[in-house]
């Protein structure tokens, strides 16, 4: 009977632990993470703007293709870009290269904090999340599960932070909707259009939507926020989606535009759209070859007052 009592114990705490991993597996993160002030070095002169990014990273689980090199060619072109603020989708946590926000807030010059959306390093030794990077220090971090949740172990988040720019503060957003069921996207873009009212503008919020301008989560989010790339350029259809390969040449079609930099004025507001184009949109040389830096074509704003 001992033997019997101990196997089945035995039995109960390797099930219990299983529970316990599964259940821990992939979770949205309890807080931001990550350095909000005093470890930005980049400095540029006042040109009165402020210079933001917004790019899906690609994770590439369990894969990670090219990461190291597509991290060193976000790095580079932040840096030659001199952004101001920088909002990043997938970024990645893994065993090898540690977090991936904080290796491109170092390589750049640039403060950060990131945020888990899912996986986790302690239970599988990975997991991806929202990242904000900034010259200037972050205050004010918030951030919110976006529900309903597409897939038990899928989860979509968004972070932000307040960011104190030479012409004043603006908050920013970044944030990963889901990808395959349209009505719980529309349902997080709603969750999401809560979550920033709630905050006090001006608010730019950038990200990875997995919604076209024309779907009925894009259409509700306006005309109270403005889509910064179609209010300068109405005529350009600025696909941002997907490179099917990352080895693929310049000529790598694209289908879709699901990648947006938004901004809601505040009532007080005198933000202004200088410009607005894409980012990342051709292969570049690394020691691995030609390759895109992600599967997303990246998005640059410059605002004036």
């Amino acid at each position: 009977m001992n033997r019997k009592n101990n196997r089945l114990a035995w039995l109960l705490i390797a099930l219990a632990a299983l529970a316990l991993w599964m259940m821990n597996a992939s979770q949205p993160g309890a807080a931001v993470e990550g350095c909000l002030a005093g470890c930005a070095t980049a400095t540029r002169p006042d040109d009165g703007c402020v210079r933001i990014v917004s790019l899906n990273v690609l994770h590439d689980f369990p894969h990670f293709a090219f990461l190291p090199q597509r991290l060193d060619l976000i790095a580079a072109e932040i840096r030659r870009l001199d952004a101001d603020i920088v909002l990043l989708q997938e970024v990645p946590w893994t065993w090898r290269g540690g977090l991936g926000a904080a290796y491109l807030g170092q390589a750049s010059g640039l403060n950060h904090a990131y945020l888990r959306a899912n996986g986790n390093r302690w239970a599988i030794l990975f997991e991806e999340g929202e990242a904000i990077l900034s010259r200037f220090p972050l205050r004010d971090v918030r951030f919110t599960e976006l529900r309903p949740r597409e897939a038990p172990f899928q989860h979509r988040v968004a972070l932000s932070a307040v960011v104190d720019t030479a012409l004043g503060p603006l908050r920013v957003v970044s944030t990963h909707l889901a990808n395959q069921n349209p009505a719980v996207n529309q349902e997080q873009a709603s969750a999401l259009a809560h979550f920033v009212a709630a905050q006090p503008g001006p608010i730019i919020i950038g990200g990875d939507f997995n919604a076209t301008a024309d779907s009925a989560a894009i259409r509700a989010l306006q005309p109270a926020w403005v889509d910064s790339f179609a209010a300068v350029r109405p005529d350009d259809p600025g696909l941002t989606c997907c490179v099917d390969d990352l080895t693929a040449p310049p000529d790598e079609p694209l289908e879709e535009r699901i990648d947006y930099l938004f901004l809601t004025p505040g009532p007080a507001s005198a933000w202004r759209v200088r410009a607005s184009q894409r980012l990342f949109t051709a292969p570049q040389l690394t020691p691995a070859g030609r390759i895109w830096a992600s599967d997303h074509i990246g998005l640059w704003l410059v605002l004036e007052r």
